[in-house]
């Protein structure tokens, strides 16, 4: 495994140390001593340095660069928030120091599902100064890992396609689920018969990946395979599998759909309208507009796009008593209604006793460019007691430019509850701000936080 040191050595002064007039002699010394690897040494010289004197960047950089490759994240963080206090905007280059390191001490966790999160962000987000490290995760003794690092790195590593192919055999379901996705989304019709076999693994996720990948080869003659996973015993399957029929020309499959519009999950009713569509057209929709399940009409109404036809569908699931209904039904009304049908209910709906529903109603509000009361709405909802409604609204009135949302965001960063803090750092990157909230959350207890955020640092700007 090559060391920290070898794996940002591309950061270099460009990054640390961006000299516009060069480095000091102070600042050469603690970066020499940095790039050996000598943390220990290099915070030392930095702080000699910064008793004389105590602004300069370059050296607070490095400081805090020392403090991560010494283990101590809160340190670091800490010295950054005291350093960022001073400056009108965040220092995008620390960051990204603070965010790439992050990544890599994933990548060495000693938990498995950790470093398989830190392979594949560094996957989506294309960091290619880890490519290395990431070949050498396919030699670990978790499978999952193996098979999160040979996709990761498919089609750059000469014995990755090897090594993916051989997680498609390994006993441990994820990285059998892990492999199907990744060889679909990367090879596709060339590994054809190795995803039509995974469609019949013994384990839903490796099923319900394959049905995916299945779908993608758009080949009529997976039809009557696909067919039959809409029987399958996990709705995640019957779901996908539904949904992948719906794609392509497959034929008349509405007698498969008519089958699944009882099913007894909500999504595989929904994914059987859109299936019912596709093979007979939007008539077909029509008769269930007076369907029992109240999601399903308003659904059909959406599908149908006769807005004088399913207004009566779409108004009785507004009148749902199930707030997620109600909140689902919303949702569903520009495209069901069009724009004039749905600005009036959707403000109505911003009166709705449960605060979820209104924040939906609100977010649709501002699609439709009425920001003035989506951001009243949002306000309001940051009083509610329910952490979820507070969150989402902060998110939405971050990404209007509202300074509350940010406020509010950072506010939540610090709750005792990891969950909360997970969805904070989604929130952070749904609204597509930096808070002190996202960059203290590279020093949270849960390695798993840390990776997320680090991740969404990078996405958001800290490249």
């Amino acid at each position: 495994m090559r060391s920290v040191r070898s794996v940002l050595r591309p950061l270099a002064f460009a990054v640390l140390v961006a000299a516009a007039c060069g480095p000091s002699a102070g600042v050469k010394r603690a970066q020499t001593l940095l790039d050996r690897g000598d943390y220990k040494a290099a915070a030392d010289a930095a702080d000699q340095e910064l008793g004389k004197t105590p602004n300069d960047g370059q050296l607070i950089r490095i400081r805090i660069r020392a403090a991560l490759g010494m283990g101590d994240a809160r340190d670091a963080v800490a010295r950054y928030r005291t350093y960022r206090a001073g400056r009108p905007d965040e220092d995008l280059a620390a960051l990204r120091t603070m965010a790439m390191t992050t990544l890599w001490q994933g990548l060495t966790s000693p938990s498995a599902q950790v470093q398989v999160q830190a392979i594949q962000a560094i996957e989506r987000l294309e960091i290619e100064a880890f490519a290395h490290d990431v070949g050498d995760r396919m030699g670990d003794d978790d499978d999952a890992v193996v098979a999160a690092a040979s996709i990761a790195i498919l089609r750059a590593f000469p014995q990755a396609p090897d090594v993916a192919t051989e997680m498609l055999k390994s006993e441990d379901p994820r990285a059998r689920a892990i492999a199907v996705e990744g060889i679909g989304r990367k090879v596709g019709k060339h590994a054809a018969e190795d995803l039509r076999f995974a469609a019949v693994d013994p384990d839903p996720r490796v099923r319900a990946a394959a049905v995916f990948a299945i779908a993608a080869l758009a080949d009529p003659a997976d039809t009557e395979r696909l067919s039959e996973l809409t029987g399958d015993r996990s709705a995640e399957v019957r779901n996908a599998a539904l949904r992948a029929l719906s794609r392509g020309k497959r034929g008349d499959l509405g007698a498969v759909a008519e089958r699944a519009l009882a099913d007894e999950s909500l999504g595989v009713r929904l994914a059987a309208v859109d299936l019912l569509v596709a093979s007979r057209g939007r008539p077909a929709a029509r008769p269930l507009l007076t369907h029992a399940d109240a999601m399903l009409a308003a659904y059909a109404a959406r599908a149908l796009k006769d807005p004088q036809a399913g207004a009566a569908a779409v108004d009785r699931a507004l009148a749902d008593a199930a707030w997620t209904i109600r909140a689902g039904a919303v949702t569903l009304l520009a495209a069901a209604l069009g724009t004039e049908g749905a600005r009036p209910r959707a403000e109505k709906a911003t009166s709705d006793p449960t605060v979820a529903v209104q924040i939906s109603a609100a977010r649709l509000l501002a699609y439709m460019g009425d920001r003035e009361r989506a951001i009243a709405v949002y306000a309001a909802a940051l009083s509610s007691a329910e952490v979820d409604d507070r969150v989402g609204a902060a998110a939405e009135l971050a990404h209007l430019g509202d300074a509350r949302g940010a406020a509010t965001l950072e506010e939540l960063a610090a709750t005792t509850e990891p969950g909360v803090r997970r969805a904070v750092i989604t929130a952070h990157r749904a609204a597509r701000v930096i808070t002190p909230g996202l960059w203290g959350a590279l020093a949270d207890e849960d390695a798993s936080n840390r990776i997320e955020a680090a991740a969404a640092l990078y996405e958001l700007g800290a490249r």
